[in-house]
């Protein structure tokens, strides 16, 4: 019996993960969007803007070349809007990203209605694994759980790294190692005034 005819493809690439630790990260989008349960957030998506891992998302996103491709997943920081009476938590969260934003970026002051002017700005961000289960299998997701200051990260006075959050019985693959790039000049971000990342 003949095997059916082929059609050649572009082979997947395939991509180490992301190592545990701190690194500087540029914003490269940002959307406002309600959740289901009528919670509002800022949905940041992002890339690693120096040291050894440069530009690791936006390889990622490049090499898919599915039609609908989306930025990838773990790339994607939430930042919480508070609403009136929201609780302090909320509001600490709020004043505490756009604080260490600013830190992060001399000069830089947020006036609250233009969010194209995040796009390019840096800060620093904490990474730690929260995996996931899904029809029985586990996976790593090398997430930014807590924002920091840039030059925290560049001087390794990151301080205490998050601690990871895995399935319950579940053994831990992803790299244990933190990374944390040395000391570099800001790097060149193009202009994505005019683009849209898509989410």
């Amino acid at each position: 019996m003949a095997l059916p005819a082929y059609t050649k493809v572009k082979s997947r690439r395939t991509f180490d993960q992301l190592p545990k630790g701190a690194y500087v990260v540029v914003i490269k989008d940002v959307k406002e969007v309600k959740m289901d349960w009528g919670e509002v957030r800022l949905k940041v998506a992002f890339d690693i803007a120096e040291g050894e891992y440069k530009g690791f998302y936006q390889a990622q996103f490049e090499a898919n070349d599915d039609e609908n491709k989306r930025w990838p997943y773990d790339a994607i920081f939430d930042v919480r809007v508070p609403e009136d009476g929201a609780p302090e938590w909320k509001w600490r969260k709020w004043n505490e990203f756009f604080s260490i934003l600013e830190d992060s970026n001399t000069g830089f002051a947020f006036d609250g209605t233009n969010l194209k002017a995040l796009r390019g700005k840096l800060i620093g961000g904490k990474f730690a694994n929260r995996q996931s289960e899904k029809n029985g299998n586990v996976y790593d997701h090398i997430v930014l759980v807590w924002p920091c200051v840039a030059d925290d990260v560049r001087n390794g006075k990151a301080g205490k790294m998050p601690a990871d959050q895995l399935v319950e019985g579940a053994k831990q693959t992803a790299p244990a190692g933190a990374s944390v790039p040395g000391i570099e000049g800001f790097v060149a971000v193009p202009d994505t005034a005019e683009e849209e990342l898509p989410f």
